[in-house]
């Protein structure tokens, strides 16, 4: 079947949509004989009948996005309402219009562990961002850059993008909107401060922007981003409705679908909520095979993209995640009740959000009672009152979701409050807010799929490795990951069995596995990367080179794996080559610290003093702290048998990293 579409993808356009005009055709005619073979309904429900038989066309992946302009042409009400909504402000540029820095005093963050302060500010209409150091009130290092993206309503967070030719990166502050507090982004406190170096890899842009365009074989660099989620992630790729419409083929919606596009009023309840738990369950993301976090499209169900784990603790009900809203909704009483009542419709997150009778405007725009009202439809004359004191109601605008939909704060990430999705009575909402980080939860006990009620065991195997890798390296993970794994033979679930083994450091198990594997074969660039490392920790260079350029052959535009690379050719002594390596690395990123200490340890060896400390201090200027690029500096002071000034380095390094074994080396030659 795969084979089938890329050969159609080929096809030109009037070829394209000459086959879709036919499946319309074919759809009117099987629509024609299901109303003369079924007494008369709602139109809905004939249409959700042939939707679950048929499927809306532009759940086909050969149709394109088209971009949310597209959609303007004939929609401009609706996208006037949508881009104040949200989704429509969760990515702009990072100009005074956009960010919410905009209007408050910024006083600078500060990094205790690192010892390095943030402070951001607006040079002319553009955010920048300074990281810097002082001693005895002097600068003793600063660092500028331009902040390309603000990420984020504003409702709760602004965070911040660094983009250096493409290539991604989160700047270390986030504006705390709710509180007015600047401070680190989760993630980025307690020490744990990776200044410009995390990457905005496909998972993260894929949920907060509308999508973008990534280099093919790279994990963060993009040709093309675009501003804020966009009409096509609710509604799923508009080139052949655009097509549709431009040829005049307008169908009546008031009476019928357009199967040309995704309208998630007529999908399934359970599908049309699918669309909102794709981005608003999120955790530990499991891709299925051969797919891709831009692969789910609306009408389909999450479980056939990927599969979301979250950590799951002792008497943990009241400790949740920022994105579990779906979820949360799925333990109310309401949701439950619904699903299969004779008398009421599905409880869905569409009753509240972009309700049909409010559509898409701002959640801040829509009138208080729109969300009572729904309330109401169950809860009326007939069925269970408010028992809460008329005094207390009319104190609280007779607004339900002051005491059903609890604010709270969330496990996840500081300084935010949100609407706890779970509905149910409680007093808590006459509490003080407290962040759920601070509600004192019993021992883990291990991942829960959010997406579906039982994954495979190979899916659940490779949760429990990404969540040692990415979250919680406790080794109980890996006996868990094990434990799902062996049921799956190493021969053909081959990278599995390596990414297992290259966690638990065993990598002479994995040279042994790989050297009974063809490399052609394997196809997969971590896998390579982590076979490569396998056999360089093992001390066997050439076979560590090899599986590194299988790497780049697969992501040529992955950094690490090219710096990985450049250095096993220092080893290997093939200087010229690794020389071009490192070039590449400077022209994609020319902030890459890594990069420019590895080209001047080459100089190094060849003696070239001037240019090794050109590149160590430029590497230095990017990274104040980068020890190896500190030590090689030292030893171009050696080369020039200066020792009074290395010894004077070393004394000041030693009071940066105390009992630093390099440094203690060194210390011994320039006595």
């Amino acid at each position: 079947m795969n084979k089938l579409f890329i050969w159609f993808k080929h096809f030109s356009l009037p070829v394209k949509l000459l086959f879709y005009l036919l499946i319309i055709i074919a759809l009117w005619f099987i629509s024609t004989l299901l109303r003369k073979n079924t007494p008369p309904q709602p139109g809905l429900r004939e249409d959700l009948r042939l939707i679950e038989q048929l499927g809306f066309l532009n759940l086909h992946d050969t149709v394109e996005y088209t971009g949310i302009d597209a959609c303007r042409k004939c929609h401009a009400d609706m996208y006037q309402a949508y881009i104040k909504t949200g989704m429509g402000q969760s990515w702009d540029t990072a100009d005074l219009k956009k960010s919410a820095l905009a209007s408050h005093q910024i006083s600078p963050i500060y990094d205790e562990k690192n010892d390095l302060y943030y402070l951001p500010f607006w040079q002319n209409n553009h955010l920048m961002v300074k990281e810097y150091r002082l001693k005895d009130g002097d600068t003793t290092f600063i660092r500028t850059e331009k902040v390309a993206y603000a990420v984020g309503s504003g409702q709760h967070t602004n965070s911040h993008i660094l983009n250096i030719n493409g290539y991604l990166y989160q700047v270390p502050f986030t504006f705390y909107t709710q509180k007015k507090i600047l401070d680190f982004p989760p993630g980025f406190e307690g020490g744990n401060n990776s200044r410009f170096g995390r990457m905005i890899g496909f998972e993260c842009i894929s949920c907060h922007n509308a999508y973008p365009s990534p280099v093919e074989g790279s994990v963060n660099k993009y040709s093309n981003v675009p501003h804020g989620i966009d009409c096509e992630r609710c509604h799923g790729p508009g080139e052949l409705h655009v097509r549709a419409m431009e040829l005049g083929h307008i169908v009546n919606t008031k009476k019928e679908a357009d199967y040309t596009i995704v309208n998630p009023k007529r999908l399934p309840r359970h599908l049309a909520d699918e669309i909102c738990a794709r981005c608003h369950n999120q955790g530990n993301s499991v891709l299925k095979e051969g797919k891709t976090f831009f692969d789910f499209r609306p009408g389909m169900e999450v479980s056939s993209v990927l599969e979301v784990f979250r950590e799951v603790y002792e008497n943990d009900e009241d400790a949740f995640w920022m994105e579990t809203h779906p979820e949360r909704l799925k333990k109310s009483k309401c949701y439950q009740k619904t699903q299969n009542h004779p008398d009421f419709k599905p409880l869905s997150c569409l009753d509240c959000h972009f309700t049909s009778g409010m559509k898409h405007i701002s959640y801040k725009e829509t009138p208080v009672d729109t969300f009572r009202q729904k309330c109401l439809n169950c809860h009326g004359e007939g069925f269970t009152q408010c028992k809460e004191n008329q005094a207390v109601r009319n104190s609280q605008s007779d607004n339900c979701m002051t005491c059903h939909l609890v604010k709270t704060g969330v496990f996840d990430i500081p300084h935010v409050v949100i609407s706890d999705h779970f509905i149910r009575i409680t007093d808590k909402w006459k509490k003080e807010i407290k962040s759920t980080r601070e509600i004192e939860t019993g021992r883990f006990l291990g991942l829960k799929s959010m997406s579906s009620a039982h994954p495979d065991a190979l899916t659940r195997a490779r949760a429990f490795l990404y969540h040692y890798e990415k979250f919680y390296s406790n080794p109980s993970l890996l006996d868990s990951a094990l434990f799902y794994l062996k049921k799956y033979p190493v021969k053909e679930y081959f990278k599995y069995w390596v990414y297992y083994y290259y966690l638990r450091k065993n990598f002479k198990k994995i040279t042994r596995i790989a050297e009974k594997k063809k490399i052609e074969d394997i196809r997969d660039a971590v896998c390579y990367y982590q076979i490569g490392q396998a056999f360089h920790n093992r001390n066997h260079p050439e076979q560590a080179l090899k599986y590194y350029q299988f790497a780049n052959k697969y992501e040529p535009f992955n950094l690490d794996y090219r710096n990985k690379t450049g250095s096993e050719l220092i080893l290997l002594k093939k200087y010229q080559d690794a020389m071009a390596e490192f070039n590449f690395i400077i022209r994609e990123n020319p902030l890459n610290h890594v990069a420019y200490n590895n080209l001047g340890f080459i100089y190094l060896i060849q003696n070239d003093l001037v240019n090794a400390e050109k590149y160590f201090r430029t590497a230095l200027k990017l990274h104040p702290d980068y020890l190896t690029a500190h030590l090689n500096l030292v030893k171009v002071f050696i080369g020039r048998k200066n020792y009074f000034q290395a010894k004077n380095y070393l004394q000041s390094l030693i009071k940066r990293f105390p009992d630093n074994r390099q440094i203690m080396e060194l210390s011994k030659i320039v006595r």
